[in-house]
């Protein structure tokens, strides 16, 4: 019986020890194939990823055109150069630079007859202001010419002194001194020539100075600011005719009219 009993108890441990050895090599079966099961997951979704991504980018260009579509353009409206000269002749006349004279004139009537018992001597004081800039209703459409998106090409007219405005302040003009002889009286004529001929002076003294060429600076200046306030950035102007060039012309998206705003 003690044999028996010694044989049972080796066979149970060698059955255990075969379950155990089994036991630890489907565990490390078991393992090998999760991790390959998981790198192949992996790459998968890696390669996934990238296939999104391709067709992401080959579907761009046609969601792009589809919103074009769906989406109204607004193409920027660059105004023409009808347009531009429009809003310029606007301002009708441009006046850049005002100057104020003082100058005194000396009026004589037959002073020298009778030893002046006939005659008159008038002294008087003018103060005169001469308003000079530049008219721009004569600019024509050949004198301003929209050569590119940001530059605009401008001839403007010589400034002139605008001699149909009022030259004598008459609150400031004042006759300074008057003689007349014992057998004359005074002659109201008298003044008013000597008015005429202050005013035809002063002008006269305004164009032969610098003036018209500061005016001509001005102008420039100040029409600059007024093409800029339309989007243009460079405004070149030109005393003579222009080079040859060929005019811009703004481009038109497919599928759309672009039309200029009328000035007002």
């Amino acid at each position: 019986m003690s044999n028996q009993s010694g044989n049972q108890t080796n066979s149970e441990k060698k059955n255990g020890g075969c379950l155990r050895q089994g036991a630890y090599f489907f565990m490390i079966i078991f393992f090998l194939v999760a991790s390959v099961i998981g790198i192949v997951v992996i790459v998968g979704a890696v390669r996934v990823g990238q296939g999104v991504q391709r067709v992401s980018e080959a579907i761009d260009p046609v969601g792009d055109f589809v919103r074009q579509l769906v989406v109204p353009v607004t193409p920027e409206i660059l105004p023409s150069s009808a347009f531009v000269l429009r809003g310029i002749q606007d301002e009708s006349r441009l006046i850049t630079l005002e100057a104020q004279y003082r100058e005194t004139f000396i009026g004589r009537r037959n002073d020298e007859t009778l030893w002046g018992l006939l005659g008159e001597k008038l002294i008087f004081e003018a103060y005169g202001t001469v308003v000079v800039g530049v008219d721009l209703a004569q600019m024509a459409e050949g004198d301003l010419l929209v050569v590119a998106p940001d530059t605009v090409w401008v001839r403007l007219p010589e400034a002139e002194i605008f001699d149909d405005l009022p030259v004598l302040d008459t609150e400031l003009s004042y006759v300074a001194d008057r003689d007349t002889g014992l057998l004359t009286r005074a002659d109201p004529e008298l003044e008013t020539e000597v008015r005429r001929v202050a005013e035809r002076e002063i002008l006269a003294i305004a164009a032969e100075s610098d003036l018209l060429n500061r005016a001509n600076t001005n102008a420039q200046a100040e029409l600059k600011k007024i093409i800029e306030a339309l989007g243009f950035t460079n405004v070149v102007f030109f005393d003579d005719e222009f080079p040859p060039v060929t005019p811009y012309a703004q481009p038109v998206p497919k599928g759309y009219t672009v039309s200029t705003p009328e000035a007002p």
